[in-house]
């Protein structure tokens, strides 16, 4: 780690402050906002990020970059705003690309920290992506497996690439989930509206048609509380797209449940479907061969503690429900170190490797 505390995690408290209207401006409510943002600062720790640079190779300062490209995502600035604090742990200046319509939040970071420096670039335009990949010892990219594909071909085998493309997440509840477990879960809807690849698409419920409907309920009632405490910002771009879903859900054999800003379906098929807009959920019949599906692409699986699940991959991240929007900073995204994936490659003819 570099000699000093990286100024994000030195001022925290000012990091959300200062960002929040940023944050609104991209189209949370205030509640929410802070509440994502103080999330996510809240895992950051001087402690985690010496027991992350512990695990480094040894020799591994010979390879620390000089400076790190941050491409960020559309969708919240949580991941973002974790990799520009990883990048200047290990004393590397930040170019940041954010997504279009978030340039606010860039120059937010870098009245804060100057070595995190705003760098924007039409997504389309390849020249510009070219020259400033070059400037980079790392490039990090945060979007679609579209993005990640096309920037990892630009990128020379002599630089670091940490690529972290399109995922989903789930959740996996037993037969007798807690109420702290239903609470956890309805908080992990209403975080950042269900934006990101962290918030739950489906929730697998083990147990008949009426228990998954008992759990529905029990949902939909958390969810009452909940929303009023993290209230949506645009209620009625909610109602427009609920509309659209109900002749779907009917035609599907399910039930409809929900409140004034969220919305859950129940539905007879266990198969993973995506969620159809912001606070939208769909409550299945848990199905093994479901889960063993969406392995390839799932991030993170919430589990009740009266279910055990059995996971084919190790790179998936399980917690409990409440904290799936909450990863800790030692998590391995995708299976990558937070620090490792940032170095530049020890063999440079493997860095561009699929």
């Amino acid at each position: 780690m570099s000699a000093t505390l990286p100024t994000l995690l030195r001022d925290k408290a000012r990091l959300v402050e200062d960002l929040l209207p940023a944050t609104v401006a991209q189209g949370f409510s205030p509640e929410v906002a802070r509440a994502g943002l103080e999330a996510e600062t809240e895992s950051w720790s001087e402690s985690a990020l010496v027991g992350l640079s512990d695990e480094l190779p040894t020799g591994w300062q010979a390879r620390a970059p000089r400076a790190v490209l941050v491409i960020a995502a559309r969708t919240l600035p949580a991941s973002m705003l974790r990799q520009c604090l990883l990048a200047r742990a290990l004393g590397a200046r930040v170019l940041l690309k954010c997504a279009a319509g978030q340039e606010a939040v860039g120059e937010v970071l870098h009245a804060i920290d100057p070595a995190i420096e705003p760098t924007p670039f039409a997504s389309d335009d390849r020249a510009a992506a070219q020259s400033t990949i070059a400037l980079a010892d790392t490039v990090v990219v945060l979007g679609s497996d579209e993005t990640v594909r096309a920037l990892r071909a630009e990128t020379p085998a002599d630089k670091g690439f940490a690529a972290h493309g399109h995922k989903v997440s789930a959740a996996w509840l037993g037969p007798a989930p807690s109420d702290a477990d239903v609470t956890g879960l309805a908080r992990d809807v209403v975080a950042w509206d269900q934006a990101g690849c962290l918030a739950p698409q489906v929730v697998w419920v083990e147990g008949d048609p009426t228990h998954v409907r008992q759990v529905g309920e029990r949902l939909t009632k958390a969810l009452q509380t909940i929303e009023r405490e993290l209230p949506l910002a645009d209620v009625s771009a909610h109602r427009v797209a609920r509309q659209r879903v109900v002749p779907l859900v009917a035609m599907l054999g399910g039930e409809l449940l929900g409140t004034q800003t969220t919305f859950i379906a129940t539905l007879p098929e266990a198969a993973f479907r995506p969620s159809p807009g912001p606070r939208m959920v769909w409550l299945l019949p848990a199905d093994a061969s479901a889960l063993d599906a969406l392995m390839p692409i799932l991030s993170t699986l919430a589990v009740a503690r009266s279910s055990t699940p059995t996971l084919a991959s190790p790179s998936v991240r399980l917690c409990a429900p409440g904290e799936m929007q909450r990863p800790p900073l030692t998590w391995r995204q995708d299976g990558l170190h937070p620090l490792a994936s940032l170095l530049r490659p020890d063999r440079p003819e493997l860095a561009s490797a699929p």
